[in-house]
């Protein structure tokens, strides 16, 4: 249902950033219609450059997109702009590191994430993470 009112929101508002965010972010997570989901976070981002939700979500698609390269860029600029940082950022950060082979940096990522909002599923990747 929720995609059935993000997109008549846009039918009938097709340049409002939000909903066109929220459901990309939707797709991304969920891994549908990633494609689809990298075009409308990216007119949210022309709306909304340095919004840390809609950097986020773009790093997020690229992340799912199997682009943790591309996605990092994304993913820092809200941790080096926003305090205090979204917990789900930071896992989204941990995630991209652990992807780029960087396990100290995802483990730093996650457990500033865990210290913003205590999350048992972040626990647990921090837990097995590599400690090198």
């Amino acid at each position: 249902d929720a995609v059935k009112h993000f997109e008549k929101c846009l039918s009938l508002q097709p340049d409002f950033a939000e909903a066109l965010n929220y459901l990309g972010y939707m797709w991304a997570e969920r891994g549908e219609n990633l494609e689809r989901a990298r075009q409308l976070i990216q007119r949210a981002l022309k709306a909304g450059p340095d919004n840390a939700a809609f950097l986020d979500s773009m790093g997020w698609v690229l992340f799912k997109l199997k682009q943790p390269k591309e996605a990092l860029e994304f993913m820092l600029r809200p941790v080096k702009a926003e305090e205090p940082v979204d917990a789900t950022v930071l896992d989204h950060l941990g995630d991209v590191y652990a992807a780029l082979d960087q396990p100290a940096e995802a483990r730093a990522a996650w457990a500033r994430s865990i210290a913003r909002e205590p999350n048992e599923a972040v626990k647990k990747k921090l837990e097995a993470a590599p400690a090198k």
